[in-house]
């Protein structure tokens, strides 16, 4: 009878140890830093140096990927076994495993395995804090206030304040939406609006500053009316704030995108191979078809960086900037543009 209780007992604390550690888990996280695993840092030209991550955790099993810091990004699962996170896909395949090293209300540290397992040296240190924790991280720049009127502040959004969709994402959500209902596979062009989020959440005060056609904006404002009470309020220092936040949307045909793929996927290849001239060549060949890529500035920039080129760096990154880079942009600009 003695061992049936300890059995019992030891089988509940372990139990509850583990619903512990998964309510712990139930927040969104930023990425601070990723190094290998002994805790040396990654070289500058590895591309995930200066990646923005997010990772949501709903309950009971929900989670969410971002890139970027305005989206909650697609919905899929996860499961924890023991110390080890199951990512898995909307069909519940796993789609990735990574090992808990550390788990708190305050600080999330994930092993990604190298291509010999967990122990493999090249493996990656993930190290994530809450979301409001890294806002707080950064500081308020005058850059970051749009307009005060009669005291009452709004602010550009930014990592350190945004005002959130109540859904994945507003840019797709926009897409799908103007999809069912205009026919854009010979369309070309490039839509840009802004509207403010107030305190209580509610999208007003549209402008739009880049047009497509009549249609289409017609349309939009429409999808924009039905989605303007969907959003939940910029926070800062603990209170709900104005912010005015920014679409851009880009629609092309194959004539451009592919040449421009076909070109990216040549510098991805090269950059790899640390040939720096010819990725430079390529990803300037990229932007030739597409020349608001974000990306592809960025990219070009750290080829311009590599090669010793500061001043083109810096100037790629600034433009990367300018079109709303998802990369972790100003980090890169603080530390090698000064």
């Amino acid at each position: 009878m003695k061992y049936i209780f300890v059995f019992l007992f030891n089988l509940l604390f372990l139990s509850s140890y583990a619903q512990t550690k998964q309510d712990n888990l139930y927040n969104t996280w930023v990425l601070r830093k990723i190094t290998y695993k002994d805790g040396s840092s990654l070289p500058d030209e590895n591309p995930l140096k200066f990646a923005y991550m997010k990772y949501t955790f709903g309950y009971p099993d929900r989670f969410n990927f971002s890139s970027v810091y305005f989206e909650k990004g697609i919905q899929r699962s996860f499961e924890l076994k023991g110390d080890y996170l199951q990512l898995k896909s909307p069909e519940g395949t796993v789609i990735n495993t990574q090992k808990i090293e550390e788990l708190g209300n305050e600080k999330l540290i994930l092993l990604q395995a190298g291509r010999e397992g967990f122990n493999d040296p090249t493996s990656l240190l993930f190290n994530f804090v809450p979301e409001n924790i890294y806002q707080e991280s950064i500081k308020l720049r005058p850059s970051d206030i749009q307009s005060v009127y009669h005291g009452d502040t709004t602010y550009v959004e930014s990592p350190k304040i945004y005002a959130s969709y109540n859904g994945e994402s507003f840019q797709r959500f926009v897409y799908n939406e103007i999809e069912n209902h205009i026919n854009m596979h010979d369309k070309v062009g490039h839509f840009v609006a802004t509207f403010v989020v107030s305190q209580a959440g509610v999208a007003d005060s549209l402008e739009l500053l880049e047009n497509i056609d009549a249609d289409f904006d017609k349309r939009f404002v429409k999808i924009f009316n039905q989605a303007k009470r969907s959003w939940k309020p910029a926070a800062l220092n603990g209170k709900y704030v104005n912010v005015l936040m920014k679409l851009d949307l880009r629609y092309s045909t194959s004539a451009t995108t592919l040449p421009a793929y076909f070109a990216g996927q040549k510098a991805i290849e090269a950059y790899n191979n640390k040939d720096y001239k010819a990725a430079e060549y390529f990803y300037e060949q990229a932007l030739e078809s597409e020349p608001v890529d974000k990306e592809f500035h960025y990219r070009l920039g750290m080829c311009k960086m590599l090669l010793g080129n500061m001043s083109g760096a810096c100037e790629e990154w600034n433009k990367a900037k300018a079109l709303g880079s998802t990369t972790s942009i100003d980090a890169v600009i603080e530390k090698f543009c000064k």
